[in-house]
């Protein structure tokens, strides 16, 4: 046994993760799926929970510009452009 205190982390539900970061539960799972977003632990068949300091960390790299986040986010969102919408003809 080691003489080091294990470190206890807080951990969140996909409910308070989706109050952090406003984007829809399929897309949050989404991020996860395709390496953008921290992978969460599967604690039961139902029920999946994120590390708190993952999430701050992935924020904080998602601010800065240079960091291979933003990069990998800004290629994925150019991968996937938005449908140009019909207009109705009134």
């Amino acid at each position: 046994m080691s003489d080091k205190p294990e470190e206890i982390r807080d951990m969140l539900t996909a409910e308070q993760v989706l109050a952090l970061i406003p984007v829809s539960r399929t897309t949050l799972f989404r991020l996860e799926r395709d390496g953008v977003f921290p992978k969460g632990e599967t604690i039961t068949p139902h029920r999946k929970l994120w590390f708190k300091d993952e999430v701050i960390a992935w924020q904080r790299d998602l601010r800065d510009p240079t960091s291979a986040l933003a990069e990998a986010v800004r290629a994925r969102n150019s991968k996937c452009p938005a449908a140009p919408r019909k207009l109705k003809a009134v």
